[in-house]
């Protein structure tokens, strides 16, 4: 079974939108250092500096590359400089150089035995605790330099940064940058979210998305939830990312209370529709981002109790829509501009104004 979620794809207009707020004016701040092993091992065992969980849903590094890595150290061969990010509580995400931080972390923390080695192969089977004294300080008080984008430095562009020192061969993406640096109760609910059967059934998959693009989905929802489709900024990236930076000081009532949210309108789109149906266009097999949005914004605003009495009514009404060519075009094409965002809102409430009042 496919594991990526299954959206619908969606043509872009040729000109940009022109409502969308460039980040020309905003500002990036860096400090260079040079951290001893010995203090980067302490900081990543006081979790100051985060190996992120976003990075276990991807293949790391094995036991020989790290250990080619050790070997690099101690004969002391340049390794390229590591990037780093300081959040607003002074913690230190890692941006670029995640696998070789864990590399060494896991090494001197004695989680794996040196293998492949060539020109060292003498230490090959051997954990760190068991290389010569001498070899152990040489590796404690190798330099790693890092380049630090501290927490002065806008959110939008230090997000902006991210995605371009993103070098992985498979690159993260905007959610799983995410998940890197908005940590908190907010993202820790999305995951919980995107693994639930009653969202799953409405996917058609066993288990979520395996590049987050079900917590992407979740978080568009609580991001309209929270400030309104009339509060809609573009980019769509910089306004969702706004609302996971917002998520990481929630409570634990806000939370419940956005996990009641959801739960309560994924009842209601399962009492309005079949799984396989609900957020598409009629006939299509994918879900369509921007019917997400209305459908879920509807089904928030209807009490369970009153789900059968209108279902009929609102069914006829849902598919009745399609007919209105620029409803379908502000639903297929550019569907993240602001002022087709805005629009696609405004004739969805004009149609279901019996509901939405």
């Amino acid at each position: 079974m496919n594991s990526n979620l299954d959206l619908e794809e969606v043509k872009d207009l040729d000109k940009p939108d022109p409502n969308s707020i460039p980040p020309s004016s905003m500002k990036v701040y860096t400090k260079s250092y040079d951290f001893v092993v010995d203090s980067l091992v302490s900081q990543i065992e006081r979790n100051e500096i985060s190996l992120n969980p976003a990075f276990q849903r991807r293949i790391v590094w094995g036991d020989k590359k790290s250990s080619l890595l050790i070997e690099s150290i101690v004969l002391n061969v340049p390794i390229p400089p590591c990037y780093l990010a300081q959040n607003s509580d002074f913690e230190i995400d890692v941006v670029d150089g995640q696998q070789r931080l864990n590399a060494i972390y896991t090494f001197v923390e004695n989680k794996f035995k040196l293998s492949g080695l060539i020109i060292m192969s003498e230490f090959n089977g051997r954990f760190f605790h068991e290389l010569p004294i001498r070899v152990q300080r040489q590796i404690r008080s190798h330099t790693i330099t890092c380049e630090m984008i501290t927490n002065e430095s806008d959110p939008d562009i230090r997000f902006e940064v991210f995605e371009r020192l993103n070098s992985t061969p498979t690159p993260l993406s905007a959610q799983e940058l995410r998940n890197c640096i908005y940590r908190g109760g907010l993202n820790d609910l999305l995951i919980e979210l995107a693994g639930l059967p009653s969202w799953l059934k409405f996917t058609g998959r066993r288990e979520p998305d395996a590049r987050m693009g079900d917590e992407e989905l979740i978080l568009r929802y609580f991001s309209f939830y929270i400030h309104g489709f009339e509060n809609y900024k573009t980019p769509l990236k910089s306004w969702m990312n706004n609302t996971a930076l917002e998520g990481k000081k929630f409570d634990e009532k806000q939370i419940a209370q956005l996990r009641e949210h959801w739960l309560s309108m994924l009842d209601v789109c399962c009492a309005l529709f079949e799984p396989k149906e609900c957020f598409r266009r009629p006939q299509s097999r994918s879900i369509n981002k921007a019917l997400f949005d209305l459908v879920a914004f509807s089904a928030t605003k209807i009490q369970s109790n009153e789900v059968q009495k209108i279902r009929t009514h609102f069914r006829k009404g849902y598919f009745e829509i399609f007919d209105n060519e620029d409803f379908d075009d502000l639903i297929y094409r550019a569907i993240d501009h602001k002022s087709r965002t805005q629009r696609r809102f405004e004739i969805w409430h004009e149609h279901f104004k019996w509901l939405l009042k």
